[in-house]
């Protein structure tokens, strides 16, 4: 007796379809929500870190301004009150909730050592911003300022 193969009797293979692309699986769906939720969050932050940012590099901008003004004319006074009023509106925009708008001569200069974490306007070079602004004559090293302001501008801005 012929033995018959067995194989014979198996029907062909059938593949299942291919796994089809959509609709994505339950887990795809939360990866995406989550990148998403997570880019708006950082791009919020960016966005606010960018905005704190910008008086300190407008203040910045403005004393380049003032300190390549001043290699151009020479003018001491006039730009002593240039800085003054670039340290006033500084102040008024990092420290908008004390009261900066009042302060003169002592005071102020006290108001900005504490600030800037320094001691130069109370007993340094930074003196002259409560005084020799009201002065017709003065002889002014007002090269010696830049720095100082600038210094003041950076440990300000870092505070808030």
């Amino acid at each position: 007796m012929p033995v018959e193969n067995p194989l014979i009797n198996l029907k062909d293979i059938r593949l299942p379809p291919p796994v089809s692309f959509w609709p994505p699986a339950p887990g795809w769906w939360i990866s995406v929500v989550l990148i998403l939720l997570i880019a708006v969050f950082f791009g919020r932050w960016l966005w606010r870190r960018f905005e704190s940012r910008k008086p300190k590099m407008e203040a910045l901008r403005l004393l380049k301004d003032l300190q390549s003004q001043h290699k151009k004319t020479n003018e001491g006074l006039t730009t002593l009150r240039n800085l003054s009023q670039l340290l006033r509106r500084a102040a008024l925009t990092f420290y908008a909730e004390e009261n900066v708008a009042s302060l003169h001569g002592t005071a102020w200069l006290e108001f900005l050592d504490k600030t800037g974490k320094t001691t130069e306007f109370t007993l340094g070079a930074g003196q002259v911003f409560g005084s020799e602004l009201y002065q017709q004559k003065t002889d002014l090293e007002i090269a010696a300022l830049f720095p100082l302001v600038n210094k003041w501008l950076i440990e300000c801005s870092q505070q808030h």
